[in-house]
């Protein structure tokens, strides 16, 4: 089976994708079509969009704009102005490289977790399938590309590179509501690539749909938690 006939079987016949993964651990083409498809709509949005008014955007609605006066955010808008070249190299190379970790680390835990519950699967299968079924991902570029050579301005705002959140599609709800941040980002690819990875951890490792979830979920759920510590930390707590 070749890759493209292995990335088909991921969606129409996953057993077979995942016994053809757990023979023939193979990664580059997964892993190397995701950068590409991820990073590169990244760097294209971040080369054309209005940089300025990005960052007083995103000032705004961080959480210290209340510490932060107009002439403050007018300062820092204005020195980001110009700029697209610098900024599309940084986050090209930084999320290259931020891609790779996460995966080799996603991959690092699944071994971990694996053993534990006596699940024993090589680091190469787990990373392959970390890798394989982040692959629907990298479909979001389509509708983003569309997006950004249908623009008509520069002043692009980011998520609207996410046409197929469940934000977009389903709940509407503006910056700064609850809940804006996660639906904005999540979309139904994600969804999809989550799917197949709870099922990839069912199949491989012959429990239940129970284990399974909590196998994906506990890294997620501590990172969350993690997270909200933080934020409540820098905020004193309010």
């Amino acid at each position: 089976m070749n890759n493209w006939e292995l990335a088909q079987a991921l969606v129409f016949e996953p057993r077979k994708a995942f016994a053809e993964i757990a023979e023939r651990p193979r990664w580059f083409f997964p892993l190397a079509l995701v950068i590409v498809a991820t990073v590169g709509t990244l760097v294209w949005y971040m080369s054309v969009v209005d940089l300025a008014w990005l960052t007083d955007q995103q000032l705004r609605q961080g959480s210290g704009a209340r510490r932060l006066s107009e002439e403050q955010i007018a300062q820092v808008a204005q020195a980001a102005a110009g700029r697209n070249g610098i900024v599309a190299t940084m986050y090209g190379i930084g999320y290259t490289l931020l891609l790779a970790i996460f995966m080799l680390l996603w991959a690092l835990y699944y071994l971990i977790a694996g053993n534990i519950t006596n699940v024993r699967r090589s680091y190469g299968q787990w990373f392959a399938l970390t890798c394989w079924t982040s692959l629907p991902t990298a479909l979001n570029a389509i509708p983003a590309a569309i997006v950004l050579f249908s623009a008509t301005s520069s002043q692009i705002p980011q998520e609207s590179l996410q046409p197929l959140s469940l934000n977009a599609l389903f709940f509407h709800r503006a910056a700064g509501e609850p809940g804006y941040a996660i639906l904005a980002n999540l979309s139904v690819l994600y969804l999809l690539s989550t799917f197949l990875t709870i099922l990839g951890i069912r199949i491989w490792s012959g429990r239940s749909w129970l284990y399974a979830i909590i196998i994906w979920l506990t890294p997620i759920a501590l990172l969350v938690g993690l997270v909200w510590s933080v934020v409540r930390a820098i905020s004193g707590g309010t």
